[in-house]
C-alpha cells in the first residue's frame, strides 16, 4: 500500500512549532539584547545562528499554504483571521508592554503609538514590543490575496511565476523612488529610513514566499511525496542531512542586501523535510510537544519579544536571566514563554467564548 505525506492541522501546527523555536533561538543568542553579564564561552558559530531565521520564511510561506484551504478567499474571511491575530497581538502589547512602559508611551507621538498597533516599528527608534513585523505583514497579505488568489487559481504555475516577478519588480522599483526623485531635485528619506514605506517595501519582498506557499497548497505538492518506499533509516538521513545542508547553505548564501529571498527555496525544502520526518515515524511525545508549541506560537512570538525590547526588557528579561550561561538562558526562555503564552491563550480563548455567548 502506497503512503503519501499528509499535512493537516496537526503538521501545520508542528511546522510552526520548528519555526517559533527557530525564532526564540535567532533572538536569544544576540549578544547586545541583554542588560547583564551573560556567558557565550559555549556559543553557536554566529553564520549557523543566522540560520535560525529561515523562520521568517516559514511563518511567511505558511500563511500562503494556509490560506489555500480558505472556503471563500474574500474580505470576509481576511477579516476574521486579521482580528484573529490582532486579539493575541494586541493582549500582549497592552496588557504587558505598555502597562510596564507607560509613561514612554505618553512621551511619545501619537504616530508612534498608531504604527505600533499594526506592528509597525522598522526604521523607528522607539518600539514598544519588538519582532511585530508579522502583524502588518499579515494585515498586507489578507489584503492582496483575494485577488492573488483567484490570479493564481486561472494557471496555477504561470500566474505564480508572473506574481513572484511582479513583485519584485515593484519592490526594487518602490525601493528606488527616493533616489529617482532626487533626479528632479524632490528630496525624500530612504525607504530604510522610514517606518511605512519600509513596511510596505518588506511585505512587497515576502509576497514571492506567501505565493509559493499558496501554490504549493493549491497543487498539493507535499502530499505526492510517497513515504513508504524507501527504508525508513534512509528517509531519516536524507531528511536530517537535507535540514542540515539548508542550515550551513544559508549561512553562506543569506544576505539582508540580497533583493531576492533564498528562503524562497530553502523554507519549502525545510518545511517538506518535516513533513516528510513526521509522516514516517510516530515520534509521539515529540509530535505532542511540537503540536501544542505550534499551537500556541503567535502568543510566544509576541510574549517572548518583551525580554528582549529594550522599553520593557528591564522588567522582564530578569526572568530568564537567572541563569549565566547563554544556552540554558535559551532553554529557560523557551519553555517559560511556551509557560505564559499556553496560560494567556487558554484565558483569552475563554473570555471570548463567554462573550460570544448568546445572552438569554
Amino acid at each position: 500500500m502506497e503512503n503519501y505525506v499528509r499535512f493537516d492541522k496537526g503538521m501545520t501546527a508542528i511546522v510552526k512549532g520548528f519555526a517559533i523555536i527557530f525564532m526564540i533561538i535567532l533572538h536569544s543568542y544576540v549578544r547586545d539584547v541583554y542588560d547583564k553579564t551573560i556567558s557565550f564561552d559555549y556559543f553557536i558559530d554566529s553564520g549557523i545562528h543566522e540560520s535560525f531565521k529561515i523562520c521568517v520564511g516559514m511563518f511567511t510561506f505558511m500563511v500562503g499554504y494556509g490560506y489555500a484551504f480558505s472556503k471563500t478567499k474574500d474580505w470576509k474571511y481576511s477579516i476574521q483571521h486579521i482580528k484573529k491575530l490582532l486579539t493575541p497581538y494586541w493582549t500582549i502589547l497592552f496588557l504587558f508592554s505598555f502597562t510596564v512602559c507607560f509613561k514612554y508611551v505618553l512621551d511619545n507621538d501619537l504616530t508612534t503609538f498608531i504604527y505600533s498597533l499594526f506592528g509597525i516599528t522598522d526604521g523607528m527608534d522607539v518600539v514598544y514590543l519588538n519582532y511585530s513585523w508579522f502583524v502588518y505583514f499579515f494585515i498586507f497579505a489578507m489584503i492582496v490575496m483575494p485577488f492573488v488568489s483567484r490570479f493564481v487559481d486561472k494557471r496555477p504555475v504561470w500566474n505564480t511565476i508572473i506574481t513572484i516577478i511582479a513583485s519584485l519588480v515593484i519592490g526594487v522599483v518602490f525601493h528606488e523612488i527616493p533616489r529617482l526623485l532626487a533626479f528632479f531635485n524632490i528630496i525624500v528619506p530612504r525607504i530604510a529610513e522610514t517606518s511605512l514605506p519600509l513596511a510596505i517595501f518588506n511585505c512587497i519582498m515576502m509576497v514571492p514566499v506567501t505565493v509559493l506557499g499558496y501554490l504549493f497548497a493549491h497543487e498539493g505538492y507535499y502530499e505526492k511525496i510517497r513515504v513508504n518506499c524507501m527504508p525508513k533509516g534512509l528517509v531519516l538521513l536524507i531528511c536530517v542531512c537535507l535540514m542540515v545542508l539548508i542550515f550551513f547553505m544559508r549561512s553562506y548564501t543569506y544576505s539582508d542586501h540580497n533583493p531576492f529571498n533564498l528562503d524562497f527555496f530553502y523554507a519549502p525544502l525545510f518545511i517538506g523535510a518535516i513533513a516528510v520526518l513526521f509522516n514516517t515515524f510516530k515520534w509521539h511525545p515529540v509530535r505532542v510537544v511540537l503540536m501544542k508549541v505550534g499551537e500556541v506560537s503567535v502568543y510566544m512570538w509576541f510574549f517572548h519579544a518583551l525580554f528582549f525590547t529594550k522599553a520593557v526588557r528591564w522588567f522582564y528579561q530578569p526572568a530568564i536571566t537567572i541563569f549565566n550561561d547563554i544556552n540554558l538562558v535559551e532553554v529557560w526562555t523557551i519553555t517559560l514563554t511556551f509557560l505564559a503564552s499556553w496560560l494567556i491563550k487558554s484565558i483569552v480563548d475563554k473570555l471570548i467564548s463567554l462573550a460570544s455567548k448568546p445572552n438569554h
